[in-house]
């Protein structure tokens, strides 16, 4: 029992320790900066930190969320981001010990949340990490043998090549990108960990979260609009505008906005960011003129610099010949689902699918344990 909880201490101190160094990799990567050189400093000031500031988790909380020299606050993803990798870590040994199949979860896991992160935040999957995670899982599959290593080459391939069918159908469809190289670099990571049974339980998984995600934030939206509504323009999701484009009420995600207009201030004053949802509000002028009181769009994108948001936006008129905006972010990216599917398609993978879809351990291969 001892020793049990030795080792459960021992893995979780070293998931903190390399969720520290994802932390790193998550700042620094989509700006191409070295993940090496310079040593942890604070972004705001500049100030090294020091070895015992940097302890995963705890020195976040004895130092307030804040460094210890400028007391610029510190993202509580910091502490999280450690606090989950160390999670994962414990997770894969308790489900696979201390084996091959149990270094290749922990390496997933902390691939994956790297992925997830930076492309929530950035809306880029860096090479440094697909293309990286991809080598480490068929270097873990070529230590367990030939056969292994045979399947995560194959996993590799049908993740990489049924993402990127997909972003060529999608393409010569729409006319557009649908999906970016990097979700087919992270396809083909998963497959190298997980072989083609895993990889395909992986888009599925990924899939289902996504459409699962969709319906509850459809949800929330209508509700927090209702909320608004109710409220006459006050609420985080909300933006009064008077008749002649001042703004009266704003709310957090307007001020979010990179150069957006506080109240008080005309709606034109705003920086560049906001110049697609000043196109959209002329574009409900008009619509009101022919007597359609209500315009709605599903996918408003805002971009500047780092900046980037995918709003659903909805104007509504207001009393005194004002109007009504609702805003609501839909910029959950693909990456996300695609980290959660893997891991969960590592991690549960066999009994869901020979115990609970009765496919045959023949068909599974040796990579999903």
């Amino acid at each position: 029992m001892i020793l049990e909880a030795a080792a459960d201490l021992l893995v979780a101190a070293m998931g903190g320790v390399v969720g520290s160094f994802a932390n790193v990799c998550i700042h620094r990567l989509p700006r191409g900066e070295s993940v090496v050189s310079p040593s942890s400093h604070c972004p705001s000031c500049g100030a090294s930190i020091r070895p015992y500031d940097n302890v995963p988790v705890v020195a976040w909380l004895w130092l307030g969320g804040r460094c210890r020299d400028c007391r610029a606050s510190i993202p509580v993803r910091y502490p999280l981001v450690e606090a989950a990798v160390a999670a994962l870590f414990l997770a894969s040994r308790w489900l696979f010990g201390f084996t091959l199949a149990g270094v290749a979860g922990a390496v997933l896991a902390a691939a994956a949340v790297i992925l997830a992160l930076t492309d929530l935040e950035h809306r880029l999957l860096p090479d440094e990490v697909t293309l990286g995670g991809a080598a480490l899982g068929l270097s873990l599959a070529a230590l367990r043998g030939f056969h292994p290593f045979l399947e995560s080459v194959l996993g590799a391939a049908a993740g990489a090549g049924t993402l990127y069918l997909v972003r060529v159908v999608y393409r010569a469809v729409r006319g557009v990108e649908g999906m970016g190289l990097g979700d087919v670099k992270m396809a083909a990571m998963a497959g190298a960990f997980s072989g083609a049974a895993g990889v395909l339980l992986t888009f599925f998984l990924a899939s289902t979260a996504g459409a699962l995600f969709g319906l509850l934030s459809t949800i929330l939206r209508q509700a927090d609009w209702a909320r608004i509504r109710r409220r006459g323009g006050a609420g985080g999701s909300g933006l009064l505008l008077a008749a002649d484009g001042r703004i009266r009420l704003a709310g957090a995600r307007w001020r979010a906005i990179p150069g957006a207009a506080a109240a008080g201030s005309a709606l034109s004053d705003s920086g560049p960011a906001v110049r697609p949802l000043l196109a959209l509000l002329r574009l409900a002028r008009m619509r009101r003129r022919t007597g359609k009181e209500t315009t709605s769009f599903g996918r408003l994108v805002l971009e500047e610099g780092e900046f980037f948001r995918v709003l659903a936006v909805r104007v509504e008129p207001a009393g005194e010949g004002g109007s009504l905006v609702l805003l609501w972010r839909v910029d959950l990216p693909f990456g996300v689902f695609l980290a959660a599917g893997s891991l969960l398609a590592f991690g549960l993978g066999r009994p869901l699918l020979a115990g609970v879809l009765g496919w045959p351990p023949s068909f599974l291969g040796s990579l999903l344990p």
